[in-house]
């Protein structure tokens, strides 16, 4: 019962085909709620933030540290550009001399994809100490370089794509390359009827079942459904319109580690956010204390510096608007009052019961 009315609320969320027309001109959550929520968005008192803290030193789930990462991205030639497959913006896998490989978003007449935004969530990933988001930097290429590159048996179609869609200033193109994941699946996890993908609605009514208070997670499931949660807050923060709408949460082929991937569609200037993100959270009553901790902590200041720092930080400059950032406070500063609600109702150790 309790899966179908859960799949009953989420269908009136809706899964557009074309989600971008969604996030332009759909109005947020909190101005009109598809079913009464448990803690009504305008009841929720000032959130209890902390004095700024300092940025997390906090490993990451890759294997080697992010500078290691994005060094050899773009310092030696292109040698085979090909078209990634899925969704409707241009996004293309890029091989190097060198060997490595990268994910490439350049800029394009896709408003739904600006690369400057994934490098922010990767920036904002990092500020939180959460880790899961490739890193990213800024780049630019000739057009001639990329087109030279491109796989001889669809030279013709990648390259007519290109000329239409890239947004070229001078025959040079600007984007983001974020470094390459070498192997994923979707993320799943085992349900009373099979394996469930984490979007779908029987597998978001499972897993948001054990972030419930007095709720057991099983021991096999339970790294990925921290995670999950983890997720869920970042999303609100950052306002991603995109993760749950189908096949863009991402795991490992273990299913131990989630992948955060796919994140221009993120940083509207809603400050309550997406129903597709609140949609989770408010079926929500346990989550990570560590990640809430940093949340509290984060200011208009510590989320510029964030910004601003690392190499190739000027190429997509700014990679927030103002604007941009003070919706990533107002997004914070009601998921934490949401979060204390719980608290006052259960108590912080049941609360903050995730590490």
């Amino acid at each position: 019962m309790a899966a179908g009315t859960f799949g009953g609320v989420w269908l009136g969320v809706g899964r557009a085909v074309d989600l971008a027309g969604d996030y332009f001109v759909s109005h947020e959550a909190s101005a009109a709620p598809s079913a009464p929520l448990p803690n009504a968005l305008v009841r929720i008192p000032a959130a209890k933030l902390r004095v700024e803290m300092p940025a997390p030193k906090w490993s990451t789930i890759f294997d080697a540290p992010d500078e290691v990462l994005l060094a050899p991205l773009g310092a030696t030639p292109v040698t085979r550009v090909k078209l990634n497959h899925g969704g409707t913006s241009l996004s293309l896998r890029l091989d190097f001399a060198s060997g490595a490989r990268a994910a490439f978003k350049p800029e394009q007449n896709h408003p739904q994809s600006e690369p400057r935004k994934e490098i922010a969530a990767y920036r904002i990933d990092r500020l939180l100490g959460i880790g899961h988001v490739a890193p990213a930097k800024s780049v630019r290429f000739t057009m001639d370089e990329l087109i030279a590159a491109t796989d001889p048996e669809s030279r013709k179609y990648t390259t007519g794509r290109m000329l239409d869609e890239m947004i070229a200033h001078g025959g040079t193109v600007r984007g983001e390359l974020q470094w390459w994941i070498p192997e994923i699946r979707d993320a799943k996890l085992l349900g009373s009827t099979g394996m469930l993908r984490v979007d779908e609605l029987e597998g978001i009514a499972l897993w948001t079942s054990y972030l419930q208070v007095g709720a057991t997670i099983p021991e096999e499931l339970r790294p990925l459904v921290q995670q999950l949660a983890s997720c869920v807050l970042y999303d609100v923060v950052i306002d991603n319109a995109d993760r749950w709408t189908g096949y863009n949460t991402k795991a490992s082929p273990d299913l131990k580690t989630l992948y955060v991937m796919d994140n221009t569609l993120s940083f509207s200037l809603f400050t309550f956010g997406h129903e597709g993100n609140l949609f989770p959270l408010h079926r929500m009553q346990v989550f990570p204390r560590g990640l809430v901790e940093h949340l509290r902590g984060l200011t208009y200041e510590s989320v510029k510096r964030a910004l601003d720092t690392g190499e190739d930080a000027g190429e997509l400059a700014p990679l927030l608007t103002p604007g941009e950032i003070r919706a990533i406070l107002a997004r914070r500063d009601h998921l934490v009052g949401y979060i204390d609600e719980q608290i006052a109702q259960f108590g912080e150790t049941a609360v903050l019961a995730l590490p």
